[in-house]
């Protein structure tokens, strides 16, 4: 895609106020931004359109380079490469990269990602919200936690 391409996706962002059914928690239903097109996958957190890299909202993937950071990865790219994915921009920006909930046919990936052994609960940026979901992956055996400590900005 095209930097031209990329930039109109980004100048198409639709700004909102509340959402009417948020899609997460109160505490962080404000959305600042939407946007949507077909996705790359950069890494086990990070997805892109274009030029533009997305981090994940809430959840911690191993880098490419630690253990099971591979697997995070192909564990993404199987859940959104190229199909059609909405993000909900948050507002902030992680190592100059836009924040967000993100969502392939209304399912929340993050909550794929940590639901299958591939990512954690980000509690300080989740407000809990992946809480249940990585407990249930554990009790089933997907126990990422086992072997990739959570970072220490998820404290």
């Amino acid at each position: 895609m095209s930097k031209r391409k990329s930039k109109l996706i980004v100048v198409s962002l639709v700004l909102l106020g509340i959402l009417e059914r948020p899609a997460f928690p109160e505490e962080t239903a404000k959305v600042a931004a939407l946007i949507t097109g077909t996705a790359s996958v950069w890494d086990g957190d990070g997805i892109r359109f274009g030029d533009v890299e997305v981090r994940l909202q809430g959840i911690a993937a191993p880098e490419l380079s630690e253990a099971l950071g591979h697997e995070s990865y192909v564990a993404l790219r199987e859940i959104a490469e190229g199909k059609k994915v909405l993000c909900k921009l948050d507002g902030t920006v992680a190592n100059r990269r836009p924040v967000g909930v993100c969502f392939v046919e209304g399912a929340d990936i993050g909550e794929m990602q940590v639901l299958a052994g591939m990512a954690r609960d980000c509690a300080r940026f989740s407000k809990g919200r992946y809480r249940d979901v990585e407990a249930k992956a554990r009790s089933v055996g997907r126990d990422l936690s086992a072997s990739y400590e959570l970072p220490k900005y998820c404290n």
